[in-house]
């Protein structure tokens, strides 16, 4: 187990509670005034962030809408402001529309929109599709080294987790967490959160005592963090702890967001309270309906477990998982194709999918613990366990120029 953890002192934020009620004061007022003013370009960016962290803390799917309305709005009223276009490419990226994000940032240069903002917003679209890595990580880098501010930091730890260099990305994380200066709940909780998607998810085999930690601490800092809540809760239910996980869930219950019925269906099927588990299902099934039907592309990755664990059309867990792959060519995206082409029983695409997968991403450490990667898998000895992964452990890291 890491204890890493257990050496650094937390900093103190504002009330979890008390920042929800400040943002949805703003988030009032910045709507208010974009329908005076819609040309205001400083509070559409603000709304952007306040509108994300309702989407990304509180699992509010319907946020996703409002940012596409005040896109509309934005290219309808600033259609000469090339940093209006930055903004409407940071929608079309936050819901996975990246081809339009990358049009938009086109027309947003050809406007004269500011290089920092151009570069900012690239390095978010190609970290997202797995384009360019090579120069998004020495620019993250270059980054983070510059201005190591907790987003910075936090994004070169993704990235670092993504490439799998676990301690770097653990180190990334924490450095986010100590350095902070600017005592925010949500960026704080957002940290916490990614080192517990670190070490419960992401590494192999996962530690799922330090994963609890980190969700716990993501918790203590916004409470009615949603996507913390169903990852911790789904600890407790790995775990048998039934009762531990129903009291993070029922304060969300009510929640659309699918993955929190979809916890709370398998916990009473645990329970062996059929009824209520088939209840749950079921609205499990018609809230991913819901928002694919209205963002296929941001949901697609999140419905493919889903589909793969309780549908009963393989078909459908296939499309998605291919139309994901289409959009953001990642690791990720080849593995969920991967899991889906072999549940469909389609050997020869899972081997093509594997052979794409090795030439693009083969350099990576992570590649080695994929389920995609056709070569033996590396052992680790018992006095490693889950040892994380670091960049002296593979001094002949590369970058594909794909």
């Amino acid at each position: 187990m890491n204890t890493a953890h257990a050496s650094i002192t937390l900093p103190a934020a504002t009330d979890g509670t008390l920042a929800l009620i400040n943002h949805e004061s703003i988030l009032d007022r910045c709507w208010q005034t974009i329908e005076l003013h819609p040309d205001r370009l400083g509070i559409a960016a603000q709304l952007i962030d306040e509108e994300y962290r309702r989407s990304h803390f509180l699992g509010d799917a319907a946020a996703l809408d409002r940012l596409l309305t005040l896109s509309e709005t934005l290219l309808q009223n600033c259609s000469e402001s090339g940093e209006a276009y930055v903004l409407a490419a940071q929608i079309a990226s936050l819901v996975h529309k990246f081809d339009q994000a990358t049009q938009y940032l086109v027309r947003a240069k050809e406007l004269g929109a500011p290089a920092h903002s151009l570069l900012r917003q690239q390095l978010s679209i190609d970290h997202a599709i797995g384009h360019n890595w090579k120069d998004v990580f020495a620019t993250r880098l270059r980054l983070s080294v510059q201005n190591p501010s907790l987003q910075n930091l936090v994004a070169l730890g993704a990235l670092y987790a993504e490439m799998g260099l676990y301690q770097e990305a653990e180190q990334s994380y924490l450095r986010a967490i100590t350095e902070d200066r600017e005592h925010s709940p949500f960026s704080l909780a957002w940290a916490c959160f990614q080192l517990g998607v670190l070490f419960g998810e992401t590494l192999e085999p996962a530690q799922p005592a330090t994963a609890q930690y980190w969700y716990e601490q993501a918790l203590s800092y916004m409470p009615l963090y949603t996507h913390a809540r169903v990852h911790l809760a789904e600890l407790h239910l790995d775990a048998g702890r039934l009762g531990t996980a129903l009291d993070l869930l029922l304060p969300i219950q009510n929640n659309e967001d699918p993955e929190v019925s979809w916890r709370l269906a398998q916990l009473y099927e645990q329970k062996g309270e059929a009824h209520e588990a088939s209840q749950h299902l079921a609205r499990t099934l018609r809230n991913f309906e819901h928002v694919l039907s209205r963002h296929e592309l941001a949901f697609a990755d999140h419905a493919v477990a889903f589909y793969l664990e309780e549908g009963d059309n393989p078909e459908k867990p296939l499309q998605l998982a291919m139309l994901n792959l289409d959009n953001r060519a990642t690791l990720r995206a080849f593995e969920l194709s991967h899991e889906a082409a072999q549940a469909c029983g389609q050997q020869t695409l899972a081997q093509s999918l594997a052979d794409r997968a090795l030439t693009q991403w083969g350099h990576l450490p992570a590649f080695a613990h994929s389920n995609v990667n056709s070569a033996r898998k590396p052992s680790l000895s018992s006095a490693q366990g889950a040892t994380l992964t670091s960049a002296s452990q593979h001094p002949t890291l590369s970058f594909s120029t794909t």
